[in-house]
């Protein structure tokens, strides 16, 4: 029943918030009130370990002797990505009570919706059913940016809707391809089937399934979308975006990649490599950037892309690595971009140039600001300095040369952060800020409540990854005798392939720089104007 209320509770919710009278001022109380539920149950989820619930079949598919089935199971993975979800959304609807005001009701319905395709995500146990909520979280998240968004929205929702479905249409095609010949949608059953499948074939289909996950988290060179979407989604939204759907794509490659294909050794050591060369680029974007969201955006992006770096490894150490890590950037970049969202309301600009000089009159904000900053680098005691260490043990086990690009990453991510800080909270002030954009108690008391967590599970790490589902380490088993002989790779080799993407990085980089030429400054975000279970994984491993 819990696995249901946090898919379809949702839905339901977001149809009373559409029925609730008045401004805004009802639907705001409703959709929190929901939202902290959600929240609540999401931490019972944690604690109560596995949940398996009753397959109910839903239709045939088309062409196929297939049944797919409405079933839901969670693990540890998706436990902790519902958390996430659940407690941003519950930020986020605080924090737009400031911005949105009274198009609060539109606002709320649909990140609602939002969150139960996200939920669907990480708890769908069927494979057509993974993809239904997969690409049906690019509706809500298109139509709020396009609705909600800054002087650029309709063009940043556009790119953003074509870039991810196009994304995903080669995994459409390929799913059900697997689908229609193996007659089933589990990924049990999946991996049965493809151990039968030429080789090549089964290669084609895996790289399908990966193009698609890589366009969601980004990775490089898949991210066309993602700087102008977050920096023209309201601030509140692209906490969402980067803080749990992103995390899709991650959990995507780790439940429904390498729990049903064997990947050749050359595809696991490009996805090492552009793993690294995401994580440098977007550390280097981010310190050249002026605009602070796009500093956020490619923030991001380079954590994200040490994140799949370090999945590639199939070291010991990874699993926990991925997983506090996934969980500190996501309280960690959601409470910056929810702040961003505060200090560009309060100075009308979201470049640093404009910014400056907040400590003096906005000392709650410069407070919560600062705080959340220094948490972002990773400092001693905090879920991203577990996470990225882990990750960063886990890729001495590859070699030396990955250990170095990755450790670059963290002293560049050091350079950007302390920069954007200085920006924004330090130096003179030529103008006043808007009294009324300055942070809300409940609004600060909830950012607050996402930084105190990001030090409780620095401090106690074990809270996150100490009871593990066996889905991700079967996962693991399986790509290992190919991790093995790629690890067999020489540092002149992996050096090779890192010179030849931060080659094409530069390119991107300069195309980036001329694009952003051509584009007027934007303007000020304001109101619009306009996993697997228990059962499944004990199936795969008697298979094998």
């Amino acid at each position: 029943m819990l696995l249901h209320i946090l898919v379809l509770a949702p839905f339901v919710a977001a149809l009373l918030v559409a029925l609730a009278g008045g401004k805004g001022v009802a639907a705001s109380k409703i959709a929190i009130f929901f939202s902290a539920i959600f929240a609540a149950l999401s931490v019972v989820l944690i604690a109560g370990g596995d949940l398996n619930a009753a397959p109910i079949d839903w239709f045939k598919l088309p062409g196929s002797e297939a049944s797919v089935k409405y079933w839901l199971a969670s693990n540890t993975l998706s436990a902790w990505m519902v958390f996430l979800s659940t407690v941003l959304t519950l930020v986020a609807l605080i924090s737009a009570r400031s911005t949105i005001k009274c198009e609060y009701k539109n606002f709320a319905i649909g990140m609602l919706v939002l969150l139960g395709t996200l939920n669907g995500s990480f708890l769908s146990m069927d494979a057509v059913l993974f993809f239904f909520f997969f690409e049906a979280m690019v509706i809500p998240a298109a139509v709020l940016i396009a609705s909600y968004g800054g002087a650029n929205r309709k063009s940043a929702a556009m790119n953003f809707a074509i870039y991810t479905l196009v994304g995903s249409a080669p995994m459409c095609i390929a799913l059900w391809y697997l689908v229609a010949s193996s007659g089933v949608t589990t990924a049990a059953d999946l991996f049965n089937y493809v151990q039968t499948m030429d080789p090549g074939m089964q290669s084609c289909i895996a790289i399908a399934f990966l193009i698609a996950f890589l366009v969601k988290t980004p990775i490089f060179p898949f991210h066309g979308w993602q700087a102008a979407t977050y920096a023209e989604a309201p601030a509140a939204l692209s906490a969402i975006l980067t803080g749990a759907m992103s995390k899709v794509g991650v959990y995507g490659i780790l439940v429904w990649v390498l729990a049903i294909f064997n990947l050749s050794e050359k595809t696991l050591a490009v996805m090492l490599v552009l793993g690294l060369v995401t994580a440098v680029y977007g550390a280097l974007m981010a310190l050249r950037g002026q605009d602070v969201k796009k500093i956020l955006a490619f923030s991001s992006m380079g954590h994200l892309g040490l994140a799949v770096a370090g999945i590639f490894t199939f070291s010991p150490k990874m699993l926990p690595a991925v997983l506090v890590l996934l969980v500190g950037h996501g309280l960690s970049a959601g409470a910056l971009f929810f702040l961003s969202g505060t200090a560009e309301r309060m100075t009308g600009s979201r470049e640093l140039s404009a910014m400056g000089g907040l400590t003096k009159v906005a000392p709650v904000f410069s407070f919560l600001f600062g705080a959340a900053g220094v948490l972002a680098l990773a400092v001693p005691g905090t879920a991203g300095f577990v996470g990225e260490f882990l990750v960063l043990m886990s890729l001495w086990d590859v070699g030396p040369i990955p250990t170095l690009v990755g450790g670059f990453c963290l002293i560049l991510s050091a350079g950007y952060m302390l920069r954007m800080i200085q920006g924004v909270l330090f130096g003179k002030r030529e103008t006043a800020i808007v009294e009324e954009a300055r942070i809300s108690p409940l609004e600060g008391s909830a950012i607050g409540v996402l930084l105190a967590l990001i030090l409780v599970f620095g401090f106690h790490p074990a809270f996150i990854y100490e009871v593990r589902s066996t889905v991700v380490d079967t996962a693991v088993e399986q790509a290992a005798p190919a991790a093995e002989e790629s690890a067999e790779l020489n540092d002149e080799e992996v050096k090779a392939l890192i010179d030849k993407m931060l080659a094409e990085e530069e390119a991107a980089a300069e195309k980036t720089d001329a694009a952003e030429q051509a584009t007027a400054e934007p303007a000020v975000e304001t109101a619009p104007v306009a996993a697997e279970p228990v059962a499944a994984t004990a199936t795969a491993e008697e298979a094998k």
